[in-house]
């Protein structure tokens, strides 16, 4: 794209994005110009301009922190999963870059989801597990919660627990092998979607783990459960395991 540039078309399309990327790396007034975008009324400009200044501002230590005051003001406020799924991926990528810094508004992160309402709980959610499958170990006395979260009496919450303990499954043994008492009880659970996604979830424990596959799978060959869900959930996942089993 040569001559002038439209920076604001470029995202609100997204076809321009590489070459406001490329512009914003060499330019830092297109850079300060792409930084107030993240306030435009549309949110595929948001997106769009998120994931150029989190590829800019990787090497731009001075910048982080502002960065990440940002991205708590927007996760608060958004509405678009599009945009929420990016505001977590450019948390992920800050987890790797400087995890000081975001484990330090971690708690807040965890707070905002205890107690907001339900965009908000989504909106937290969606960073916490995504921080929770690239740097676990910033998680610290969250683990704690996400036990009380599987016991909790709101249905969300559980499966809520259920989808962290997925991303966490990504980074090891150590992570998930805590939490399999609470997830073998939740087998038993009053709601059949609950004990569906207990399978799933600890399907995918088992795919990522070998030493826990065993085990999981005799719990899942005792399953009894009169939902057609449950027990749909339960065939294919040990269908999935015992392929697992012969390919190894």
């Amino acid at each position: 794209m040569d001559g002038e540039l439209d920076i604001r078309e470029a995202l609100a399309t997204g076809e321009g994005v590489e070459e406001v990327l490329i512009r914003a790396t060499a330019s830092k007034e297109t850079l300060k110009e792409v930084l107030l975008l993240l306030d435009d009324d549309l949110w595929t400009v948001q997106k769009n301009a998120l994931r150029v200044i989190v590829e800019v501002v990787k090497d731009m230590p001075e910048l982080h922190e502002s960065l990440i005051t940002k991205l708590m003001v927007m996760l608060r406020r958004s509405e678009a999963v599009p945009l929420t799924q990016e505001i977590a991926r450019a948390f992920g990528v800050l987890a790797e870059v400087v995890p000081d810094t975001v484990s330090r508004v971690l708690p807040a992160i965890f707070a905002n989801y205890r107690v907001g309402d339900p965009k908000i709980k989504v909106n937290m959610a969606y960073v916490l597990e995504e921080i929770m499958r690239v740097k676990p170990a910033l998680l610290g006395n969250i683990f704690r919660d996400i036990g009380y979260m599987l016991t909790s009496r709101d249905t969300t919450d559980k499966l809520t627990a259920l989808n962290f303990i997925s991303a966490l499954g990504e980074n090891g043994i150590r992570y998930v092998s805590p939490f399999l008492p609470k997830l073998f009880s939740l087998l038993h659970d009053r709601d059949e979607v609950v004990r569906a996604s207990t399978v799933e979830t600890l399907v995918r424990i088992a795919e990522l783990n070998e030493k826990l596959r065993k085990i999981i799978q005799a719990k899942l060959e005792e399953v009894d459960d009169r939902s057609d869900l449950v027990t749909k959930k339960v065939e294919e996942g040990l269908t999935r395991l015992a392929i697992l089993d012969r390919e190894g």
